[in-house]
């Protein structure tokens, strides 16, 4: 595998490793943490059952993920469009070698093994 490729591989599974919402993961949990400018937020979440928790917490989730893949599909279109490159350690990252980098994101996310 030539190193441009692996590079590109470790930098989407950088992503999916980093997937998770810290933000559903506080409204989940104990709350934000405990400052000034938290305390309305942490008074409303001590309002909500946990399934409210629950269901708020995943839709946050979905969205930190969805903000990736949005970032990732403006990328992909400015490789496209207008010739932006990425570049690692003099190595220059494929672009749509699988598909795009967005949907390499959200297949890897998923569990997708990356292709052949």
């Amino acid at each position: 595998m030539s190193k441009e490729l692996e590079l590109y591989k470790a930098f989407i599974d950088g992503l999916v490793e980093r997937k998770d919402s810290i933000t559903a993961r506080w409204v989940k949990g104990d709350g934000f943490p405990k400052t000034e400018d938290n305390k309305a937020k942490n008074d409303f979440l001590a309002t909500l059952t946990p399934e409210q928790k629950g269901i708020i917490a995943e839709m946050l989730q979905d969205e930190h993920i969805a903000g990736i893949h949005d970032t990732l599909a403006y990328i992909n279109e400015m490789m496209d469009l207008e010739g932006l490159e990425l570049h690692q350690d003099g190595e220059s990252y494929p672009n749509d070698y699988f598909e795009s980098l967005h949907y390499d994101f959200i297949s890897r996310c998923d569990g997708d093994e990356w292709p052949e």
